[in-house]
């Protein structure tokens, strides 16, 4: 590194770091117990690091249009935004006993649920009622429920929902609780990303894991040339053993799909 990389190098610290004057950056490096000649052999150190990286991995990676394609094609689901909707709830609890749910009670909550559907579909304000009759504990946030991602919900409470637009209530639901009745505040439709506009985001996953490859190879090569002398057997055996599970993680990761 020249004395102006340096420099420029030591610019850049004190300026990201808010640093004004040399003594203030002196302490710094004193309360990290550093010199100034123990940071410079600490850049040059990463800046060597860097080179290497560049000339014996990140060099000899590439990704072509026919990988982005196929790995876009088999992992759609990563650039999907399924649809997400907000809900207003309001819910009226039915007693239960070690006896069961008394019949009489069961039909007074299904009633009062009646009635209050019916005050809604006359254009009562949702969160309103809901703040002052849900026993849900939604009710102090006026019944409001989500966002909450469509794919997380139950079938038979998406086909519910499904059955009415936004604005709209649902009829009387009986849930274990009670009896509920739902309003559907908004939704948003499912987003695919076009491959174009996910194919910044594939070229990084693929040379990452391309990269990961190419270091792993990159060291086996280091430690094929290296001497190494022993003085523990048990060691250099669990050593080996590494080392096997390792050309067997870099085998199988060859075998796969980019990214799979």
């Amino acid at each position: 590194m020249s004395d102006e990389q340096f420099k420029s190098i030591l610019e850049g610290i004190k300026k990201d770091n808010h640093i004004e004057d040399e003594t203030t950056f002196q302490d710094a490096l004193k309360q990290e117990g550093m010199t100034m000649a123990d940071l410079r052999r600490q850049l040059e150190k990463n800046m060597l690091e860097t080179r290497v990286q560049q000339n014996e991995v990140l060099a000899k990676i590439s990704v072509t249009e026919d990988e982005a394609r196929t790995y876009y094609d088999a992992h759609k689901t990563e650039f999907t935004t399924p649809s997400a909707i907000m809900l207003r709830e309001i819910l009226i609890a039915v007693p239960a006993t070690d006896r069961g749910v008394n019949v009489a009670q069961d039909d007074a909550a299904k009633a009062k649920a009646e009635d209050i559907r019916h005050q809604l579909l006359g254009g009562e304000p949702f969160a309103r009622i809901a703040g002052e009759v849900s026993d849900a504990s939604s009710k102090a946030n006026g019944g409001l429920i989500g966002p909450i991602n469509s794919d997380e919900l139950a079938p038979a409470l998406l086909k519910v929902l499904d059955a009415i637009k936004v604005g709209e209530v649902s009829e009387v639901i009986r849930t274990q609780r009670g009896y509920q009745i739902l309003g559907l505040e908004s939704r948003t439709e499912t987003k695919i990303k076009s491959f174009e506009e996910a194919r910044s985001d594939i070229s990084e996953k693929i040379a990452e894991q391309k990269r990961r490859g190419e270091t792993q190879k990159y060291i086996e090569k280091l430690r094929s040339q290296a001497t190494i002398t022993w003085r523990n057997e048990e060691l250099k055996k669990a050593y080996d053993q590494a080392l096997e599970q390792r050309r067997k993680e870099l085998e199988s990761t060859q075998a796969l799909p980019p990214a799979a």
